[in-house]
C-alpha cells in the first residue's frame, strides 16, 4: 500500500525555492520551517501567536512552549529554535513589520501586537479555522492546509500532502538518534504504534533500500 511523501532536505529546499518569490517569501519560507522543524500541525500553525514564540525585546525564544489552547491535542509541549533556523523567523518578521501587519503602539515585540498570530494569509490575515460541520463547537484548519497544498503544488513533490510536513519533523527526529520518550515529548503523540508508522521507510524509498542493502559484501571469486 502507498505511503504519502515524506521531505528530504532537498524536497525542503525545493519547497523553499519554488515559494520564493515576492511578496510573500519570507512567510513561504517560515511557514515551511514551522511545519518541518517546529513540527506545527496545521491547527497548530493557525494558533501559534507572536507571543508564544518570542520574548518582549523582540529576540526568538529558543525554546518556548506550544500553549495547550493551540496544541493539537489539548497539551502544551516544548518547541525549540537553533542559530541556523533563525533566519527564516527573522527575515519573516522584518517583512512582516514592512508590511505593517499585526503592527502595535507598543515598543515591545519588535512593535508587533503579541497577541496576534504569527502566521499570517495573503491578505495579512490569521489563517482562519472552520467548523467541522455547521453548528459544531469542534474546527479544522481548512485554511491553512489549502496554503499548504499551494506551498506543495509549485513542486515536484509528488505524493506529498500537508501531513508530509509534520510528519517528515516525525522522521527526521528519529533519524537524528530522538528516542521513543523524547519523540513523545517532543511531538504530543503519546502512542509508539503511532510514531513507528512515521518513521518506517516509506515504499516509494525501497528500490533505494534494497539498492543499498549488503551491498558492500563480496561474492567469492
Amino acid at each position: 500500500m502507498a505511503t504519502e511523501r515524506l521531505f528530504t532536505e532537498r524536497d525542503i529546499q525545493e519547497l523553499i525555492d519554488k515559494n520564493a518569490a515576492p511578496p510573500y517569501g519570507r512567510r513561504n519560507a517560515a511557514l515551511i520551517m514551522g511545519a518541518v522543524y517546529w513540527g506545527l500541525a496545521p491547527y497548530e500553525l493557525s494558533l501559534v501567536s507572536v507571543q508564544d514564540v518570542m520574548s518582549e525585546s523582540g529576540e526568538l525564544l529558543r525554546v518556548w512552549v506550544l500553549p495547550g489552547h493551540a496544541a493539537f491535542n489539548g497539551k502544551p509541549r516544548e518547541c525549540f529554535t537553533e542559530n541556523h533556523i533563525l533566519p527564516f523567523f527573522d527575515g519573516y518578521i522584518e517583512w512582516r513589520r514592512k508590511e505593517g501587519w499585526g503592527i502595535s503602539n507598543i515598543h515591545t515585540y519588535k512593535n508587533l501586537n503579541p497577541e496576534s498570530k504569527f502566521f499570517f494569509n495573503d491578505r495579512g490575515e490569521p489563517y482562519k479555522l472552520s467548523p467541522r460541520k455547521a453548528g459544531s463547537d469542534q474546527f479544522q484548519p481548512r485554511s491553512m492546509n489549502e496554503q499548504l497544498k499551494r506551498l506543495i503544488s509549485r513542486t515536484d513533490l509528488h505524493g506529498a500532502t500537508p501531513t508530509s510536513f509534520r510528519d517528515s519533523y516525525v522522521r527526521g527526529l528519529y533519524e537524528n538518534g530522538c528516542g521513543w520518550k523524547d519523540l513523545m515529548k517532543l511531538t504530543g503523540i503519546k502512542q509508539k504504534r503511532t510514531l513507528e508508522k512515521k518513521v518506517r521507510p516509506q515504499e516509494a524509498e525501497l528500490e533505494k533500500v534494497f539498492h543499498s542493502l549488503f551491498s558492500r559484501v563480496k561474492n567469492p571469486a
